[in-house]
């Protein structure tokens, strides 16, 4: 009976959730993807409804190219819910566990799918470029997501450490301040490894997608993002000093082995590039961020005050005139 019960519950409940997972699309702040809206969050007292929904209707699903495209989907539904968890102030890694634990396992069983067809003679080319495509972009996402929550409670840990600064050791603040600023560094730092640890987290699913697709055409693909990730660094470079030499020799190296058929090559090199133009983005628009912060911070009063101290230089070198 009380199964019964539940799963009642969980049909009255598929509705109503749906209309939550309706794949309307919302465009993130970093602008590399449009992911679904993720409507429940985690924190929501209905969330439980949302995972059941989702598990009932992969149960109801027997085709397993849909089954797939619905993993992925949701996939990106936890993607969202990760942006909006740290988007907000109080948000933290920990409020995402359950959400990013059910990512990687979206993902994979996706993966899993598709090489299950694929294994029984059934052409699924199409189906795992284009999760291959979604992959790259998920990535990217992921690594902006968490990027940005690092740089969040990097400002935060510089105001901390900028009021400790101006108190004295005895001061009562000190303590409370202390114990905030051990926390957010803690965060800062775990939010680094997270974004470092992205690619990683995706060598195995990448591995099938690319196996099925063929070593030409996935060469190629590493190829073309290297590329487009050089175009936008030229655009940024063209500001501030940046040294991609290392990043260019690759490129070339990976276009000689793509050329000679030497594919496997040619997508390691390709890679090896995109890392270090990714790295090399990453200190241009933090450059440009510091810059921005510093004008921002001489306000008017600032620059009030340095008036004032070039005056009184002035006065002070009139004096030794005399």
């Amino acid at each position: 009976m009380k199964k019964l019960l539940i799963a009642g519950i969980i049909l009255i409940s598929v509705p109503f959730v749906s209309s939550a997972q309706t794949p309307t699309s919302t465009a993130p702040a970093t602008g590399t993807i449009t992911i679904t809206n993720p409507g429940l969050l985690p924190s929501d007292f209905f969330y439980f409804l949302d995972r059941w929904s989702e598990v009932l209707n992969i149960a109801i699903t027997f085709n397993k190219e849909k089954k797939a495209l619905k993993h992925m989907e949701y996939a990106k539904e936890r993607v969202a819910e990760i942006n909006d968890i740290l988007e907000d102030a109080d948000g933290t890694l920990e409020d995402i566990l359950s959400a990013k634990e059910n990512f990687d396992m979206q993902i994979a069983v996706a993966a899993m799918l598709v090489k299950a067809e694929k294994d029984k003679g059934v052409d699924v080319a199409k189906i795992a470029e284009e999760f291959d495509d979604e992959l790259f972009d998920l990535r990217a996402e992921l690594k902006d997501i968490f990027k940005d929550h690092k740089d969040e409670y990097s400002r935060a840990e510089q105001e901390i450490r900028a009021k400790l600064a101006s108190l004295s050791p005895t001061d009562p603040q000190v303590e409370g301040l202390t114990k905030a600023l051990d926390a957010i560094t803690k965060e800062k730092d775990e939010s680094d490894e997270e974004e470092d640890d992205i690619d990683d987290d995706f060598l195995d699913e990448q591995e099938i997608f690319e196996d099925i697709i063929g070593k030409e055409k996935s060469a190629q693909k590493h190829i073309d993002e290297a590329l487009r990730l050089k175009a936008r660094l030229d655009g940024l470079a063209g500001q501030f000093p940046v040294d991609i030499v290392a990043s260019q020799d690759l490129l070339r190296k990976a276009k000689e082995a793509d050329a000679r058929g030497d594919f496997e090559a040619a997508k390691q090199f390709s890679k090896q590039a995109k890392k270090i133009f990714e790295k090399a983005q990453d200190s241009v628009e933090e450059y440009a961020n510091e810059k921005k912060e510093m004008m921002e911070d001489i306000d008017d009063s600032h620059i009030d005050d340095i008036e004032q101290e070039i005056k009184r230089g002035e006065r002070m070198m009139e004096g030794f005139d005399r």
